[in-house]
């Protein structure tokens, strides 16, 4: 049994309903003011329900979605986001981004995944929320956590040692047991993708896994635009795909509006890059995408 799904990533659906001036007196003061000053203008969450009906009409088994579904990590945020994807026709599989773990507060009180939980469901290693293994016969989706809280006007994520060591040891299983592992991360992982202070801090280690253990893709969001390229792994390239925001307002590649769907099954992959074209989401050329260039 193979699996197609809809990727998406970034799609900062914003409710401040009943949202007091006191929750700003932290690092929501620059979010709240970048906010006002246009960012709620560069997303539109109409351009989220024309993602549903495409997933709709191109026949996906599940909606992927890899981080910042909110912007300030607030309650009612979640609480919009877990309405909203818990009436989609299709099952969703989400795993967190730094918006989702913007303060302190939120990452302390395990905001994402007190709301969200139930869209990671799947086999872990121990009681560590991160790494999640799905299971879907032929395919097996891997979801790594990459947020932590950051100072203002910082964006960078880690993954940490201890979730590393998870990550090789649920890759290495996966792989004796010949699935097609497809691994879910906020932040880009290869050199050049991600601008400063937006970096994953343990890129080089999270290399090593993906060098030693392997996996088949790597998925990921985060800079808000689409993104091909490869990093090394035991047998050869591995393909890491990123993703402009699925709410985009910009009108050109490769930051517009975009999804990629994915057919896996028999060991082979196919792949179609969807993005914002005038009034709907359009086939469009996977060469659009931008290629990593090496840092100086």
């Amino acid at each position: 049994m193979g699996l197609r799904f809809l990727h998406a990533s970034d799609i900062h659906l914003l409710d401040l309903t009943g949202v007091g001036p006191l929750r700003y007196f932290n690092k929501r003061a620059t979010g709240g003011l970048n906010l006002l000053l246009g960012r709620r203008k560069r997303h539109d969450e109409d351009r989220f329900d024309a993602l549903v009906e495409a997933s709709r009409r191109l026949g996906v088994d599940r909606l992927v979605l890899t981080g910042d579904l909110t912007n300030l990590a607030l309650e009612s945020e979640f609480e919009h986001v877990a309405r909203r994807l818990s009436s989609l026709p299709l099952p969703v599989t989400v795993i967190p981004g730094n918006h989702d773990t913007y303060t302190r507060g939120s990452a302390r009180a395990r905001r994402f995944e007190r709301y969200l939980g139930g869209f990671m469901e799947g086999e872990r290693l121990s009681d560590a929320p991160y790494p999640f293994v799905q299971d879907y016969g032929d395919v097996a989706l891997v979801g790594v956590s990459s947020a932590v809280p950051t100072r203002p006007l910082w964006a960078t994520g880690r993954v940490g040692p201890d979730q590393l060591t998870r990550l090789a040891e649920v890759l290495r299983r996966l792989r004796g047991e010949g699935k097609m592992r497809v691994v879910l991360i906020h932040h880009p992982v290869m050199e050049g993708v991600a601008r400063p202070r937006h970096e994953l801090v343990d890129l080089d280690a999270f290399g090593r896994v993906i060098a030693q253990e392997g996996a088949e893709l790597v998925l990921h969001g985060h800079e808000h635009k689409v993104v091909r390229g490869h990093i090394e792994g035991p047998e050869g390239p591995v393909p890491v795909h990123g993703i402009s925001s699925g709410t985009a307002v910009a009108a050109a590649a490769p930051y517009a509006a975009g999804f990629t769907v994915y057919e896996i099954e028999g060991g082979t992959m196919r792949s179609e890059l969807h993005l914002w074209q005038d009034t709907d989401f359009a086939r469009a050329d996977a060469r659009l995408a931008v290629s990593p260039v090496a840092a100086p």
